[in-house]
């Protein structure tokens, strides 16, 4: 073997190197991105898991909720408050799982199951109020796919 067929022969073994290390790369991006889509949705089941243990662990606040849902007009100024602040408190964190589903890491699917709690709570008499005197406070976008759901019904 002369030198011009070993220099052929490194050039060959450098670019098959090369392509195990980009698919290598390669994997690793994936696997981080699937990482960050678990770490994304986790984050926005807590938030919402915290949101419901806030309810379960105070009766007279469960009682605000359930009142202030079906009858705003029934709950008194500090109740209304109390309740606008959970209905806050809720969007708030899907806030955040709208953002990471425009960013694709919260897929269609997982992300459909929060459009339809938002239907739910927002298309309430109580929480269409709430989230009108609250709205200015979301990010325009957010606020507007929340509109969106609501005359979408799901």
């Amino acid at each position: 073997m002369n030198l011009e067929q070993l220099g052929n022969l490194g050039e060959f073994i450098a670019s098959i190197a090369t392509l195990m290390t980009l698919a290598y790369l390669a994997l690793q991006i994936r696997q981080a991105n699937r990482s960050n889509q678990i770490a994304g949705m986790q984050r926005i089941a807590n938030s919402t898991e915290g949101w419901t243990d806030l309810l379960l662990g105070d009766p007279g606040l469960e009682s605000v909720w359930r009142r202030g849902m079906s009858d705003p007009a029934s709950l008194d100024a500090e109740e209304r408050g109390r309740f606008d602040l959970l209905v806050f408190r809720y969007l708030r964190g899907l806030e955040s799982g709208w953002l990471q589903h425009r960013w694709g890491i919260v897929d269609e699917g997982h992300w459909q199951g929060y459009v339809t709690s938002i239907a739910f709570i927002i298309g309430s008499p109580g929480g269409r109020e709430a989230f009108a005197r609250n709205r200015r406070f979301f990010d325009r976008g957010f606020g507007d796919a929340v509109d969106e759901i609501i005359t979408k019904g799901t």
